[in-house]
């Protein structure tokens, strides 16, 4: 369920929400997201300003505030502030999902200078081999991350693994079809990494917007 109202301060504010009510049962944190939903649908109009979405957040309380009284139940599902002993949000490290963006940017480089010589469909087979290890290490490091959701892990994972197939199936195709044609083959690699980068652009920005 989503709100009506799509505006990128309510989806940081509704991604934020999600992370800080990780530690509570998965019925009742849909139940708190959907109430959280229910209430921007009501106060506010497709066509919201910027200062109607600021009001509105404002109005409805910060997300850590939501997430205190969802916890407020469940004092032993979260940790707490051994000064203050109230419930804190557990703490986002950025290392993990930064040090898996940066393998993702290394193992772009062998793909994009492949593409750009013109590789051939073999060659596409022997480049996934090479990348077992860094995508082994890229996998712990996507795991260990709490500054991502479950879909931006799949991203992280899959990235690699679905360029590298993606390029040798279509390189094989156009070959078969067509017969050589490294200029076309260029053109396909530069726009999957364009798009790759694009994606560890919104990859690391989630993960640096969520460490505390």
């Amino acid at each position: 369920m989503t709100p009506s109202v799509t505006h990128p301060l309510i989806s940081a504010y509704l991604r934020d929400l999600e992370m800080l009510l990780h530690g509570i049962d998965s019925g009742e944190r849909a139940e708190v997201l959907a109430g959280v939903h229910e209430h921007l649908d009501a106060s506010l109009q497709p066509s919201a300003s910027n200062d109607d979405v600021r009001r509105t957040l404002a109005e409805l309380g910060s997300p850590q505030s939501i997430a205190d009284e969802a916890y407020a139940g469940h004092p032993a599902s979260r940790p707490t502030d051994p000064l203050a002993g109230t419930p804190v949000a557990h703490p986002s490290s950025p290392w993990p999902p930064l040090v898996a963006c940066v393998l993702n940017t290394l193992m772009l480089v062998p793909i994009l200078f492949l593409g750009w010589l013109g590789g051939h469909p073999s060659e596409w087979l022997f480049l996934g081999p090479t990348f077992t290890i860094p995508w082994f290490i890229l996998l712990i490091m996507t795991a260990k991350s709490d500054a991502w959701t479950s879909t931006e892990k799949s991203l992280s994972i899959l990235l690699i693994p679905s360029i590298v197939i993606g390029l040798g199936l279509a390189t094989w195709l156009v070959t078969w079809l067509t017969g050589w044609h490294t200029l076309w083959l260029r053109v396909v690699t530069l726009a999957a990494v364009v798009a790759a980068a694009w994606v560890l652009g919104g990859l690391v920005r989630s993960a640096r917007r969520h460490a505390h």
